[in-house]
Order: C-alpha cells, then sequence, then structure tokens
C-alpha cells in the first residue's frame, strides 16, 4: 500500500482532477474550474460558461516537497447571447494572469526570492529563464499606487536587487509592513540616488 500526503494547492473555486509525478521529477496537478460563469469581453455581461473549454494552459505553481510543480487547466468557455455575431469568451479564474506562465502565488514567491539575491541567481535555483523573473516582477509591482489600499506606514523598507552578477547594476525596491504582516511592495526605482 503507496503512503498518501495531501498538500493544500492554495487556489480558490478549483477540482484537483489528477496529480502526477513526471518521469523528470516534476509534479503536474490537473485541475477544473468549480466558476460556471465569466464575464463576456466585450459587453462585460456575466454569461454562463457552457461553450466547452478552451486550449489547455499549465502554469508554474509554488513547489511541493522539493519538486518543481504545475498546474495543469482547461479553462471554460463562455457564449454572449447579448452582442453582435454572438463571441465567444475563456475563462480567466482570479488565481493566474493572463498570459502568464505562473500562478500569482508563485509571482509572490519569486519575488521575496529576490531579497538579497540576483534575477540571475533566482534564475537558477528555480530553474527558470531570466526575463520570465522579470516578467513575474512586473506582474507584482504596480506602474501607480492605490494609496488607498495602503493601511500602514510605520515600516518603511528598503532594499536593494542586482539585476546582473558582478555588474553595479541595482534597482531600489521601496515596501511596507502592513497591520496583516504583508509586506507591499510600494515602487521600484532604478536606482539608490537620490532625486534632485
Amino acid at each position: 500500500m503507496a503512503s498518501e500526503l495531501k498538500i493544500p494547492l492554495g487556489i480558490p473555486d478549483v477540482e484537483v482532477l489528477n496529480t502526477t509525478i513526471t518521469p523528470d521529477g516534476k509534479v503536474v496537478v490537473e485541475v477544473e474550474s468549480l466558476v460556471k460563469t465569466t464575464k463576456c469581453g466585450c459587453c462585460g455581461q456575466e454569461i454562463s460558461c457552457s461553450y466547452g473549454h478552451g486550449q489547455e494552459i499549465e502554469l508554474r505553481h509554488l513547489s511541493v516537497l522539493g519538486m518543481e510543480t504545475y498546474i495543469r487547466l482547461r479553462p471554460r468557455r463562455g457564449q454572449c447571447k447579448v452582442c453582435l455575431y454572438e463571441p465567444t469568451t475563456t475563462q480567466m479564474l482570479s488565481w493566474y494572469e493572463q498570459r502568464s506562465p505562473h500562478t500569482k502565488a508563485y509571482d509572490e514567491y519569486l519575488l521575496k526570492q529576490l531579497v538579497n539575491s540576483t534575477i540571475e541567481d533566482v534564475s537558477l535555483k528555480e530553474n527558470i529563464g531570466y526575463d520570465a523573473i522579470v516578467g513575474a516582477l512586473n506582474r507584482q509591482v504596480e506602474v501607480d499606487i492605490n494609496w488607498s489600499e495602503i493601511e500602514d506606514l510605520r515600516t518603511v523598507g528598503i532594499d536593494e536587487i542586482a539585476l546582473k552578477k558582478g555588474h553595479k547594476n541595482y534597482a531600489a525596491i521601496v515596501t511596507a509592513r502592513q497591520a496583516n504582516g504583508k509586506v507591499r511592495v510600494l515602487a521600484v526605482l532604478p536606482d539608490r540616488k537620490k532625486r534632485p
């Protein structure tokens, strides 16, 4: 009898269909959306997802027991009967962004790994490309800060990230610890120089 371990994915609104470990030691978790509706891409109305499924996507997620983990999903599709030509829309769930190769949780994890480390170091440790980490950084850091979402500015941190190993090419990250303990990125600056 094989031992079994259940680990929560931390992903809402999905049902796990199957979990496999590939010959090269990667965990692939196949999931199905439990959300039955989506917003029409044209008019924005809520539509039923009863038009089959879109193309299968595979997203990198947080590692399980030191193994690279991927979430595989075939998103539901819906057809709007209100719009002219009745367009179809592929459902997008809250735990990933369109055209991102990662879940939002993995993007957040990569951002934390950049503290006291370079993008190249994290790229090697996580076995992902340099551009994928830059993409995660860009998705996590908003261009404009919504100050109404910032609850607490009592603890502010400024850290540097070396963009390339061995070069004096740094970015400064400004963060604030919120009352709930989470750290919120306020800005990524191209250098640490004081502005005139």
